[in-house]
Formats: C-alpha cells, sequence, structure tokens
C-alpha cells in the first residue's frame, strides 16, 4: 500500500483548512497508509544560528557530525526522512498576510536539502531528487485572492515552486474568500472538497 505524509498547520478553532483536511482524510480511509504530522504540536526548528551553520557544513560537503552536532539537526532529519518515505504529501495550511506562516515556511526550509531531495552539478544544474512523488496543497484564505485586483498572495507560487524543484508532480486546490464571502461558504468549501476528491481518485485508483 501506497504511502502518503500528510503535513497540517491548522491552529484555529473553527478552521476551515481543518475541514478540507478532514475531507481529505476521511475520503482517503483504506486506500493508503497515513502519516500526519501536525505542525502545531510538532513545529520545525527555525533556521537560526546553530542548525543553519551545521546545514551549510552539510552542504560544503560534512558528513562527520557530532552525536550533539547531529542532535541538533534531528528536527530537519525528521521531516526529510518522512518525505523520501512517502509516495504522495499533502500539505495542508491557511494563508496569513498575503503568505504562509512561518512554521509551514520553516517546514519548507527543513526539507528542502542539498543532497537528499535535490542535488546540483555545475555541469548539469539543479535536479529533484523526489521524482516521481506526487503532492497537493490545501491553501484556505479569508480573502478572495482570485477577485482581488492587485492584492496578490505568495503562499501558491512558493510552494508549487519548491515541490517542483525537488521533481514532485504538485497541485493546488485552494478555498479563497471564506471570510470575506459569507453568503459563499459553503459553496467554496463543497467545490474544493469536490476537488480534493478528484485527486483522490485520480492518485489511487490502484489502491484497495
Amino acid at each position: 500500500m501506497k504511502q502518503t505524509l500528510v503535513i497540517s498547520y491548522t491552529p484555529r478553532n473553527g478552521s476551515y483548512t481543518k475541514i478540507l483536511l478532514d475531507e481529505f482524510l476521511q475520503s482517503v480511509h483504506g486506500k493508503t497508509k497515513v502519516t500526519q504530522v501536525d505542525l502545531v504540536s510538532t513545529p520545525p526548528d527555525l533556521l537560526l544560528k546553530d542548525n543553519l551553520n551545521l546545514i551549510m557544513h552539510w552542504n560544503n560537503g560534512k558528513r562527520d557530525f557530532s552525536e550533539e552536532e547531529l542532535a541538533i539537526l534531528s528536527n530537519h532529519n525528521l521531516f526529510i526522512e518522512q518525505v523520501l518515505d512517502a509516495d504522495f504529501i499533502v500539505l495542508a495550511f491557511p494563508i496569513y498576510n498575503f503568505s504562509m506562516p512561518a512554521t509551514v515556511k520553516a517546514w519548507v526550509d527543513a526539507i528542502v536539502v542539498s543532497n537528499k531531495t535535490f542535488s546540483f552539478h555545475p555541469d548539469s544544474g539543479f535536479s529533484g531528487l523526489c521524482k516521481g512523488k506526487k503532492s497537493a496543497s490545501i491553501i484556505v484564505s479569508g480573502f478572495d485572492y482570485n477577485n482581488s485586483g492587485d492584492i496578490k498572495e505568495y503562499a501558491s507560487a512558493t510552494i508549487k515552486q519548491n515541490f517542483d524543484f525537488l521533481g514532485m508532480e504538485s497541485e493546488i486546490i485552494s478555498a479563497f474568500g471564506v471570510d470575506q464571502n459569507r453568503a459563499q461558504l459553503e459553496n467554496i468549501l463543497d467545490t474544493a472538497k469536490s476537488k480534493i476528491n478528484l485527486l483522490i481518485k485520480d492518485w489511487y485508483s490502484d489502491e484497495a
């Protein structure tokens, strides 16, 4: 049975993101083995002095880390291994202030690592090491960015760029305007749920 990694950040009471995530989890039951990671209860480390410099040492070829250094990197390495072990990855989060929450960006920073999820060669450039995996992002916003004129959001482009960079097939299921367009809330959520179920039908058509 294929492995699905579900990463979520849904801290708000009554979260619409969680409603859509629950739709995925309920609909996918029995079709895949699911590993769930709640970034609220198990947040990734921010890139600060100690861990960032160790990661840079890794990028420069160092492999003989001490036990103390490995302990500092353990949070990052856990998230990387979860991605590498998965066939499918679902990331669910809301938009805050035009972009993804800092905790979600910290998860992205944790998994985009040289010689683990991507490689670089002077002659051929960058290459994603996650080819064959598929990813989907469920992104919810209170504001309707689809009909916003000059106001833009950057979460969708950022997460798609990172997943594409790692070599994954990626797509986005968005539910925008859940606060701005309260009269259309049920329709917004139902549309997103329909897209989630179409995704499941596509991904797991060969599964039991």
